[in-house]
């Protein structure tokens, strides 16, 4: 999402100018021994700026497709997470019936094994 997120701000970005700076530097001589001499030395500086006069949309596109583009990470991502607690729901519910039916077989066992409950003394009397 943070990825996503920052690809918007790329695209807003666009709407902006390009400005460069630039400096080049360096000797020229036609003879090789006054090649580093004071006169020998050129350099030049400079800038220039680029910016988006028309561009038909294309900007504007891009930005409304890096917001999609968040949006739907941000979709995934709650979908992630909601369907981990559907799980964890789904497993503690499972958990719950499982310790009432492991209680319920319990005291049929120790019903089971008492000799004075009514089931085996009707069993004893036949």
């Amino acid at each position: 999402m943070a990825a996503a997120n920052a690809q918007i701000g790329v695209a807003k970005a666009a709407y902006y100018p390009n400005i460069i700076w630039a400096l080049t530097g360096g000797f020229e001589s036609g003879v090789i021994t006054t090649l580093l001499s004071g006169p020998s030395i050129i350099w030049s500086a400079g800038a220039s700026a680029i910016a988006p006069i028309f561009d038909a949309g294309r900007h504007r596109a891009s930005t409304d497709q890096a917001i999609a583009a968040y949006d739907q990470t941000v979709a995934n991502y709650r979908e992630t997470v909601l369907t981990g607690f559907q799980q964890v729901e789904d497993n503690l519910a499972a958990l719950r019936i499982l310790e009432k039916e492991a209680d319920t077989q319990q005291r049929a066992v120790v019903a089971s094994q008492n000799p004075w409950n009514f089931h085996s003394l009707a069993i004893e009397a036949a």
